[in-house]
């Protein structure tokens, strides 16, 4: 009999303990996390005792018995799962927010605004698609009739450090610059990572390309092409954290970019830089309903140099949005 403990031990190690390390080299440790510090964790292997690893070295754990807060939104829809490997599994979100505004005051005027996102993710992988649409009309002419489209894909070097390349694109049904291409790859830092809060920074180089209509351009003395491309840094974010009252239904979310022109296409025509950004509130009646104000800023700088003329351009506009929207 007393050999019985090593036998159970070697027949049934998940009884005596399920919480696994994913290390960055691919190896995993099982056993039992006594201590989770700031530059270490402290693990007790059902064989070799207990060891000490750095956090450097570590992507991912999971605890079996922790107490998990309750989530603002479900974190998604698991497409594909192993059982004996979790990076293997891939989680599917989404969301979408609907903002419609009637007003007949001196004007009469209809605005109906839709944004969508979708994330597909697993350890190592995200790809993300947004999209944005917008219709106003003001006494039955339309002012503004556009899309966008953002997709993204991702790929994390560990927990933090990630890689990113992006497309930023704007279609508009009305203006004379008609579409904008912006493409972009550069490092991001995943600050926090978890399914109730994201912090991240994204640094990007890329290029922007402006595509102007040829029947309606008028600026082809200032410009050699009705394509126009300009190199570009930019530095972008996003945030999102619940907020700890009400039992967390409400969140706090914020996301937006800065970009600085590189270099000029024309002599005349200066773009120094864009900055769009929105900040809000989400309030979630349930795992998936929710209700959302946000405030949501465009801003352009740069300057005219023309014979006789030296001007300052400077270009914004302010939108406040009270959407009702879903998530999964």
């Amino acid at each position: 009999m007393k050999y019985l403990p090593l036998i159970l031990m070697v027949v049934c190690p998940p009884l005596w303990a399920k919480d696994i390390l994913w290390m960055n080299n691919g190896d995993r440790l099982t056993g039992t996390i006594e201590e989770i510090g700031e530059e270490s964790v402290r693990i007790a292997l059902p064989y070799s005792g207990t060891v000490t690893v750095k956090r450097e070295a570590i992507k991912r754990w999971r605890l079996e018995k922790q107490d998990k807060p309750k989530a603002t939104a479900k974190g998604g829809i698991t497409l594909f799962k192993d059982e004996q490997d979790e990076r293997n599994a891939w989680l599917w979100s989404g969301s979408g927010d609907l903002n419609v505004k009637l007003k007949h005051n001196d004007k009469q005027t209809n605005n109906v605004n839709f944004k969508g996102n979708t994330e597909v993710a697993n350890l190592d992988w995200r790809y993300t698609l947004s999209g944005e649409y917008t219709y106003e009309t003001s006494d039955s002419i339309t002012d503004s009739h556009d899309y966008k489209l953002n997709p993204t894909l991702d790929y994390f070097f560990d927990q933090h450090w990630f890689l990113r390349n992006s497309l930023n694109a704007e279609y508009d049904m009305l203006a004379d610059n008609y579409l904008k291409l912006d493409y972009g790859s550069g490092p991001g830092y995943r600050f926090w990572n978890d399914k109730q809060r994201r912090l991240e920074l994204i640094a990007q180089g890329g290029v922007q390309r402006a595509y102007f209509r040829s029947d309606s351009w008028a600026g082809g003395a200032w410009f050699d092409s009705r394509i126009i491309s300009y190199p570009f840094g930019s530095l972008s974010w996003d945030y999102r954290q619940p907020l700890l009252f009400w039992q967390q239904r409400l969140e706090l979310f914020s996301k937006g970019s800065y970009l600085k022109y590189l270099a000029q296409s024309s002599p005349y025509i200066t773009l120094h830089q864009d900055v769009t950004g929105s900040i809000g509130l989400r309030y979630y009646f349930n795992d998936h309903l929710r209700l959302s104000w946000s405030s949501e800023m465009e801003w352009q700088n740069g300057a005219l140099h023309y014979p006789g003329v030296d001007a300052e351009i400077s270009e914004s506009e302010w939108r406040h949005l009270l959407s009702l929207g879903a998530s999964f």
